[in-house]
């Protein structure tokens, strides 16, 4: 379709007008980016979006990345032994392979296991997230069947100043992070690390051979930086730069230690140009690496694997105005991938080549948005999404909407090409496919919200490891409804937030491994003068251990609380105590969850 030298010209085009584009003007409502790829108020988004802020992040009580989504509607979270340890995203019951992470619009993923390191990405490091539910491969791309999480790191804005966090907790946990941001003229930046330490716990369950008593220590130091600078009047230039490298035991053999190293990594750099009155647009290059490397049995001078994913894209975007006929965006997608890795793979390149073209529409009480994009793959060839949804406002506060949409997901490395005997790879595989639809009602006025979602999504192609091989074989149907509602009384926020599912393998009938009939939860804040306190409720029901469901993992509720202390205009001082009943569970069989923990910490902010 295009090349780099394509693209790269493209640049200099863009580089040589005069007038360039500037970021959408905001009358101060929440903003949403991830549900069209452009901005637009969360009122009139026709998709099932949560967006959290920074205040929100703090004052969750959440200490790590999936223990805060896993609070969201629809989301559920599992780990292997804790902080640190391997962990895992489903929205809306689709797999973590399923799903698509990106960090300032950049993907983070291992092509080899098609799976993002989510334990591996600080909190402390994010200044906003965006959920979006539902099929995204029209905007997307491969994997979007569940839907999207975008997480943006910092960004500066105003006079120039510090900020730091220091904090101890329970497992010796300890955290320290210090940045520096602003704007200068016409020059805007931040540059932040965070760094977080814990000795963990005993990840494995003491059933196994494989038991071994000792602690699962975690470390994790993440880098941000971003600038953001005004060429001319409407003429931005924009450089984001994040790195992660952690290091992480766990248990593999019963009396030595295992370890594994890991670095997530990404840089772009991104032209903003306003070409006409009604025309924006956007050329981005990034470059995201995500590498793996695991010590086994006690041996750190020699790594028994290796596995690294390095991704080259090019991202080219033209919002426009349509006046009264609505907004169009068009847009071109080259992507490269490839993997260099300890096991030999007789491929380790591909290329994505896309386009796509979405629109969003205002009528009256009529909103009208959809999208459409072709991707060829040179693996597999080219595939076609799309989506489509109507909203109607019957009345102020309200939204009726209907929406259907498809979406697929590649085959990773591993299941194309992995070369042992016991899990051969299959060059011949089809990307799975997805058919989505959902019907939602929503009603917001002031502090008060109630939304239902009711979705219905069928799955087809879908890829499964058999004593045979890596075959297409299943299919599965995705049938639930989730119900949100937040108010407030007698000056305490309340949320609630429940979804039931039935997750199903169309073939057996059986419930789809970890898949929970029922979970949410329960928040509650209130601020009393300096200080806000929180609570929570977090419950699952229980969900099958093994594909056959011949073995079930039992459901549980754990209890979070929280409170932050304004001392002055600078300083807070932020507690935590989490699992307050000492809750003992499993959200992957035979690996370990933490006790009762807490936390102290302070902040400062100039």
């Amino acid at each position: 379709m295009f090349d780099n030298k394509t693209l790269a010209a493209l640049l200099a085009l863009a580089s040589g007008h005069a007038a360039v584009a500037a970021d959408p003007v905001t009358t101060g409502e929440t903003v949403v980016v991830t549900a069209t790829r452009s901005a637009i108020p969360l009122s009139r988004v026709l998709a099932d979006v949560t967006v959290l802020g920074r205040e929100e992040i703090e004052q969750s009580g959440s200490l790590t990345l999936p223990e805060l989504l896993s609070r969201q509607p629809g989301v559920e979270a599992y780990s292997n032994g804790g902080e640190g340890k391997s962990s895992s995203l489903m929205l809306r019951g689709a797999s973590a392979k399923q799903t698509v992470v990106l960090i300032d619009g950049m993907r983070i993923v291992s092509g080899s296991s098609g799976t993002t390191s989510l334990e591996n990405l600080n909190l402390d490091a994010i200044e906003r997230i965006e959920i979006l539910r539902g099929p995204a491969s029209s905007l997307y791309g491969a994997d979007a069947i569940g839907g999207v999480v975008q997480i943006f790191t910092k960004r500066g804005s105003g006079t120039p100043a510090l900020s730091a966090n220091v904090g101890a907790g329970a497992e010796g946990k300890r955290v320290i992070g210090a940045g520096l941001f602003g704007k200068a003229d016409r020059t805007a930046f931040n540059l932040a690390f965070n760094h977080n330490r814990t000795d963990g716990i005993s990840a494995r369950s003491n059933r196994l051979s494989t038991y071994n008593p000792d602690r699962d220590g975690y470390e994790n130091t993440t880098y941000t930086a971003s600038v953001q600078h005004e060429l001319a009047a409407g003429h931005g230039l924009n450089l984001t730069a994040f790195q992660s490298e952690s290091r992480s035991e766990y248990d593999q053999s019963s009396k030595k230690q295992d370890e594994s190293k890991s670095r997530l990594g990404g840089q772009s750099l991104e032209l903003k140009n306003r070409l006409g009155e009604r025309w924006n647009s956007s050329l981005r290059y990034s470059y995201s690496t995500d590498k793996s490397l695991n010590f086994t049995n006690g041996n750190f001078s020699t790594a028994s694997s290796y596995f690294e994913t390095r991704q080259n894209e090019w991202q080219w975007q033209n919002d426009l105005n349509l006046d009264a006929a609505g907004q169009l965006a068009l847009g071109l997608v080259n992507t490269e991938q490839h993997v260099l890795s300890s096991t030999a793979f007789s491929q380790t390149r591909r290329r994505v080549n896309a386009a796509f073209a979405g629109y969003q529409g205002e009528f009256g009480a009529h909103r009208l948005q959809g999208s459409v994009r072709h991707d060829d793959n040179s693996q597999f060839g080219g595939h076609t999404t799309g989506q489509i949804g109507y909203g109607f406002v019957p009345a102020a506060g309200w939204l009726l909407r209907v929406a259907y949409g498809t979406a697929f997901r590649a085959p990773t490395f591993n299941d194309l090409y992995w070369p042992d005997a016991t899990y051969t790879g299959n060059p011949r595989l089809k990307p799975e496919e997805a058919h989505n639809r959902e019907l939602a009602l929503r009603w917001q006025q002031g502090g008060s919200k109630f939304q239902l979602t009711v979705f219905d999504n069928e799955l087809d192609y879908l890829i499964l490891a058999l004593s045979s091989g890596i075959v297409n074989v299943d299919k599965a149907r995705i049938i639930g409804q989730t119900l949100e509602v937040s108010t407030v009384l007698g000056g305490v926020n309340l949320a609630a937030n429940i979804t039931s599912q039935r997750a199903r393998d169309e073939k057996t009938g059986n419930t789809l491994q970890y898949r929970s009939k029922l979970h949410g939860g329960i928040t509650a804040s209130v601020a009393l003068d300096r200080t806000t306190l929180n609570a929570e409720l977090r419950a699952a029901g229980k969900r099958p251990a093994k594909a056959d469901n011949s073995e079930y993992l039992a459901g549980y509720g754990i209890v979070n609380l929280g409170a932050d202390y304004q001392l002055d205009k600078q300083w807070t001082l932020n507690a935590k105590l989490s699992n307050v009943g000492d809750k003992r569970y499993q959200t992957v069989k035979d690996y370990n969850q933490p006790g009762r923990g807490w936390f102290v910490g302070v902040r400062y902010a100039q």
